[in-house]
């Protein structure tokens, strides 16, 4: 039992503070970019792809702020409606005159699918991808183009921001994860992208299978290739404050089908040589998404074990604290401080994973979801 205590707690730390302390050692030897991005000598054109799905309210704003880049080159706009039937379509259409083109498939195919599809009708050197409820900075395809004045960059990363003045889920998560991207930036190492940000060469566009091109795998698959994936922070992406209850159903998703995305890619790497790469795919994403059930581990052992060892009771009695203030912050939601609710947040993301785990071991991952319905008395 105290074998089990030792791996499960070791293996929770070890993605959470082993992990990031090797990329700050690494990132002090490894470095390549210094992150002062130069513009280049010609712009290249650039394909704008957005995966709508009833996207009526929010599509036009979306489009006007892409037609509104600052960029000296040219920037084409390509809508998917994933099925949509809110109207969507026609506002898409609104603007064929300047230039926005819309791809309508008949089934749901999901973000990955249509994405893949739109490829197909896109004409820019380089591919950007967001989504729909997602503004833009006034610079950012430009800054998405920048790093590409580096030969060897094939993948670029932006910042996505959200109501970072409240403490919410997706802003403390985001928070740490940005540290973890400038680490890795450095390095040419950052591992996936953010959906609603971030830009590739169009040569450099391989899905794993016909059927994907998730945002994680797509950069993976980048330096799979030999290229390097940067972050850039200045690319900037506004996206509205996720709820709590979406962003679990959300954090669900990914997980669900980016574990199989997971473990092919660790395959490749492994077949590649690229160790670096795998122990990252392993460390930052699988470990991660398994700390919930390592935790959960580590304190079953140690409460197994408090009754013969006064350091298990100890370790016993601080887990179960932490899963208690947990549970205090999920019933009391509104009235605890914030540094009080990180238990909370933890348990949130790590229980939508664990679910995620579970889906995917049933042959159930999540590939696409529904936009949650207003309630008559919302405005």
């Amino acid at each position: 039992m105290e074998f089990l205590f030792r791996v499960a707690f070791a293996s929770f730390l070890s993605s959470w503070m082993f992990y990031p302390a090797i990329l700050f050692l690494l990132s002090a030897v490894r470095r390549k970019y210094d992150g002062n991005w130069r513009n280049p000598e010609t712009w290249p054109s650039v394909s704008v792809l957005v995966a709508a799905r009833n996207e009526r309210d929010v599509i036009g704003p979306r489009i006007e702020n892409l037609l509104a880049q600052n960029y000296d080159g040219n920037i084409q706009v390509i809508v998917g409606s994933d099925c949509s039937d809110d109207g969507t379509d026609r506002v898409v259409l609104s603007y064929a005159d300047r230039g926005v083109m819309l791809h309508r498939s008949e089934r749901r195919l999901g973000k990955p699918r249509m994405m893949g599809e739109l490829i197909g009708y896109a004409t820019g050197e380089i591919l950007v991808f967001t989504d729909a409820d997602t503004v833009f900075a006034d610079d950012t395809v430009k800054e998405l183009v920048k790093p590409f004045s580096f030969p060897r960059v094939g993948c670029v990363d932006g910042n996505r921001r959200n109501s970072l003045d409240d403490e919410t889920c997706e802003s403390i998560y985001w928070k740490y994860e940005k540290k973890i991207k400038s680490l890795c930036s450095g390095m040419g190492a950052v591992l996936g992208a953010t959906g609603a940000v971030f830009s590739i060469r169009k040569e450099l566009y391989s899905p794993l299978a016909p059927g994907r091109g998730d945002d994680f795998e797509l950069a993976v698959m980048v330096r799979l290739r030999g290229f390097d994936c940067v972050f850039n922070p200045d690319a900037v992406a506004m996206e509205p404050s996720p709820d709590d209850a979406r962003q679990y159903r959300r954090m669900v998703r990914i997980v669900s089908w980016m574990m199989i995305s997971c473990l092919m890619l660790m395959g490749k790497a492994a077949a590649k040589g690229k160790f670096f790469l795998f122990i990252q795919l392993l460390f930052h994403k699988m470990f991660r998404w398994l700390s919930g059930f390592f935790l959960l581990a580590a304190t079953a052992a140690a409460g197994f074990l408090a009754s013969s060892s006064p350091a298990f009771l100890v370790i016993f009695i601080l887990l179960s604290l932490f899963h208690a203030t947990a549970a205090a912050g999920a019933l009391l939601r509104e009235r605890l401080p914030s540094k009080l609710l990180f238990p909370y947040y933890f348990w949130l993301m790590n229980a939508a994973a664990m679910d995620g785990i579970l889906r995917t071991l049933a042959g159930r991952p999540v590939e696409t979801w529904e936009k949650r319905k207003k309630q008559p008395d919302e405005s």
